[in-house]
């Protein structure tokens, strides 16, 4: 379930105050690396819109040589809480995906906002 919604306010402002809220399903992953589907639950985002210029120099800098965007350089950005792209939930970072599943939902759902 995808949601964006905008606030009213001036130009500039009025695209930083842009959020965007998903959910997506993610399970704890087990010991021996298989997925825990009993303990599988959805998560709600929310993310805020850092502004166009910033949204491109996170796009910008997260592309390799050939013009592809890494997805482990994009996602730094994301999680890095000076961004303020990641409002809720804060626990959403490298080591929680290390133990959940659910990394290329919240992936592709990123990338799009921002690309938008």
């Amino acid at each position: 379930m995808t949601e964006t919604t905008k606030k009213t306010a001036t130009n500039d402002v009025k695209v930083r105050l842009r959020q965007h809220k998903f959910t997506f399903k993610s399970a704890p992953l087990k010991p021996d690396g298989t997925v825990d589907q009993e303990n599988e639950k959805e998560i709600s985002v929310t993310e805020q819109f850092p502004g166009r210029r910033q949204a491109i120099a996170i796009l910008d800098d997260s592309r390799g040589s050939a013009g592809v965007i890494r997805e482990s350089n994009f996602l730094d950005a994301v999680f890095n809480k000076k961004s303020n792209i990641l409002i809720s939930p804060q626990t959403l970072n490298w080591a929680y995906f290390d133990t959940h599943t659910g990394l290329e939902d919240f992936y592709l759902e990123t990338i799009s906002f921002l690309q938008n």
